[in-house]
């Protein structure tokens, strides 16, 4: 869209000082103007760093470059804190609506309470999310996929080398904006490369420990679709909390969010306070032992945080 003040594009990769802009099927490589690197050494990363998903205005300067003249207004991004410091905060993405949780069904094999925490994290973020094991020809997950299934998350089976599921993965992005998420040798990439062959994304093996190395180092916007765009994300392997408000974290699971509504008191934490219907439902096998460990665990975490923050 053009208007007086250049044209309205969207950010699709940050590297080496140039922001790479998307406009009507055209990528623009672009530099920020001086006031706004100013603004963002001003204001440090909580508030100004460009990433992929920024809408922003910018001059072209030919057909391939341009300069950003102006950063519009996030609806919302997807952050975590810088080496644990919840007032340091690391944008991964802006203006996403929805998150693509990934794990593998083996190789390295997927941990109850790393999905729980990637979950919560999109769910706190105000992000729509699906869950996807990914390199199902190699494990049934069948268990794993019941279990959240039952909490109230979508879930998808794909793989890569059979072509299982990316049908059904397709139909899910369309029409959004979508962070892949997910620790690294999952098949993030993999599953990037098979949406949208044109990216190339670049591959790596699982270590001898079972562990991702990383392949992605750079976030990027990529176009899998006419009405779809993802942000493949760097492997993260631990996403902390300790940024979020334990009322956050109580909100963050959908199944406990709805079961306590019935506790006898409104701010219930679900620990030891009378008439917990969270705790009392997890006796009863409604919701899994697993899930409510996690919660008590990300609940400490962000009561950390707020203790951190209020010395």
């Amino acid at each position: 869209m053009a208007d007086r003040e250049g044209l309205t594009g969207i950010v699709t990769k940050v590297l080496g000082g140039f922001f790479f802009v998307y406009h009507e099927g055209r990528i623009y490589r672009c530099v920020a103007r001086g006031r706004l690197r100013r603004r963002d050494r001003e204001a440090g990363v909580r508030t100004s760093q460009i990433v992929p998903g920024d809408r922003v205005r910018f001059a072209p300067l030919s057909l391939q470059e341009g300069v950003i003249e102006q950063t519009l207004p996030r609806r919302r991004e997807l952050s975590r804190p810088l080496h644990g410091d919840p007032d340091r905060l690391q944008v991964i993405a802006a203006n996403v609506d929805q998150a693509c949780v990934v794990f593998a069904a083996r190789a390295p094999d997927p941990e109850p309470h790393a999905i729980d925490r990637f979950l919560a994290l999109a769910e706190a973020s105000g992000l729509g999310h699906l869950l996807c094991f990914n390199k199902c020809d190699l494990a049934d997950v069948s268990p794993l996929s019941t279990l959240y299934e039952r909490a109230g998350y979508r879930v998808l089976r794909t793989s890569t080398r059979t072509g299982e599921g990316l049908d059904a993965l397709r139909r899910a992005l369309s029409g959004h904006l979508t962070v892949i998420a997910g620790p690294s040798g999952v098949g993030k990439s993999s599953l990037v490369n098979a949406l949208a062959p044109q990216a190339r994304r670049t591959v790596g093996e699982v270590g001898r420990r079972g562990r991702g190395r990383h392949t992605t180092t750079t976030a990027e916007l990529l176009p899998v679709g006419a009405d779809a765009f993802v942000v493949d994300t760097p492997g993260v392997q631990v996403l902390e909390l300790v940024h979020l408000d334990p009322n956050t974290v109580r909100r963050a699971f959908l199944e406990i969010r709805e079961v306590g509504t019935q506790c006898a008191f409104a701010d219930c934490r679900h620990r030891q306070e009378p008439g917990c219907a969270v705790r009392r439902a997890v006796l009863e096998g409604r919701i899994a032992g697993s899930r409510y460990d996690s919660y008590l665990t990300l609940l400490a975490e962000a009561e950390e945080g707020e203790r951190r923050r209020y010395r």
